[in-house]
């Protein structure tokens, strides 16, 4: 084991910033070594020492957490080294539009603060400091580079892990519909990677992406100025169409169901599946049992944790076709892994290969 990684907070709260460097010291293999008030400072700091993970509040006076990431990429010439930042925001609509933003432009990935009047918010807190630090540490130890969803076409990488696909299947019913379950990395590879997709067919595409309330609604708007589908929150009642991501809205389990010959769109407050809602899971399993035999392409992005792959099994039943992003390309590789674990899967490729893989699969029932 190598030193601890060297952690900076950067928050205006002098009260916050005491907690999360408590919280922090916790953590294995970290060391908090500095806490400033302001971005400013956090850039002067950057240029003394060298830091490979720093926190960032969002929402600061004078220089944002936006602006303040982009000075540092900017200014990385004059600093020691470029650290990882992971962002922390608040669950206004302001916090969560610049989360976004911060995430697309390079930050890894984000905690939203619990408000302080919601019961165990400082338990909640702790949890995500651990599980984003511990998963970023996990990374950093194998010496899995952070961010790499532009893997070169045609490269070859050597992974870590190797898995069984499942034996081919004959598929000769038309594709009738996209699901995708994302996490850990999530708003910056769909912004690289749906866009692509949505130029290369026009079936709709149903999308958990863990996230909470505001962050939803802020990541679909974002997305809808990149993709020529439209991107909208998945709300109730909502029928299912051509040329639009659906994006399950934060805090809400999303299903689909038959009304007549449509799907529609459900919401639901039933207990997190996985210690999420939205759950992937929630969403598969209600597009196994609506949509036909032979008619789903199941896709599973990176992402911590094993959402997604205990519903496999009901969309392999239903003869679906699972594609699963690679290791390499794979902010966290954690959803991926497990599903790939499964032996259900039938195409393991980088996130940029994915339309690809989703087109091979439609262009099946075409021959």
């Amino acid at each position: 084991m190598g030193e601890p990684a060297k952690i900076l907070i950067v928050d205006d709260s002098r009260v916050f910033r005491s907690i999360l460097e408590k919280m922090i010291s916790t953590i294995p293999d970290v060391q908090v070594i500095g806490t400033v008030d302001s971005g400013l400072a956090a850039i002067e700091f950057l240029r003394m020492r060298a830091v490979d993970l720093m926190t960032l509040d969002v929402e600061m006076p004078q220089m944002d957490g936006l602006e303040t990431l982009k000075k540092v990429f900017a200014s990385k010439r004059e600093l020691k080294a470029v650290p990882e930042i992971l962002m922390i925001s608040s669950l206004t609509r302001t916090g969560s539009d610049i989360t976004l933003k911060a995430l697309e432009h390079g930050a890894f990935d984000f905690i939203a603060k619990p408000a302080p009047e919601v019961p165990n918010s400082q338990e909640s807190l702790s949890r995500m400091l651990h599980a984003a630090i511990g998963a970023w540490v996990s990374r950093r130890n194998r010496g899995v580079a952070q961010t790499s969803t532009r893997l070169t076409l045609g490269a070859k990488p050597e992974l870590a892990f190797t898995y069984t696909l499942a034996k081919p299947s004959a598929h000769t019913s038309p594709v009738m519909a996209i699901v995708i379950g994302i996490s850990t990395g999530g708003p910056k590879s769909l912004a690289e990677m749906l866009p692509k997709l949505c130029t290369m067919t026009t079936l709709p595409i149903l999308l958990v992406q863990h996230m909470p309330p505001n962050f939803t609604k802020s990541l679909a708007d974002s997305l809808n100025l990149k993709c020529n589908h439209k991107v909208i929150e998945g709300l109730p009642g909502t029928v299912v169409q051509d040329k639009t991501v659906y994006i399950a809205p934060g805090g809400c389990h999303m299903t689909v169901k038959t009304r007549g010959a449509e799907y529609v769109l459900e919401n639901n407050q039933a207990p997190p599946e996985n210690g999420c809602r939205p759950s992937v899971d929630v969403l598969f399993r209600s597009a196994a049992q609506a949509y036909p035999q032979d008619s789903l392409i199941g896709v599973i992005l990176t992402g911590m944790g094993n959402d997604g792959t205990p519903s496999l099994p009901h969309l392999k039943n239903k003869n679906a076709y699972l594609i699963a992003q690679d290791e390499e390309t794979s902010v966290v590789f954690g959803m991926p892994r497990a599903a790939a674990a499964t032996g259900l899967l039938d195409k393991v490729a980088p996130l940029m290969r994915i339309p690809e893989a989703i087109v091979e699969r439609i262009n099946m029932s075409k021959r």
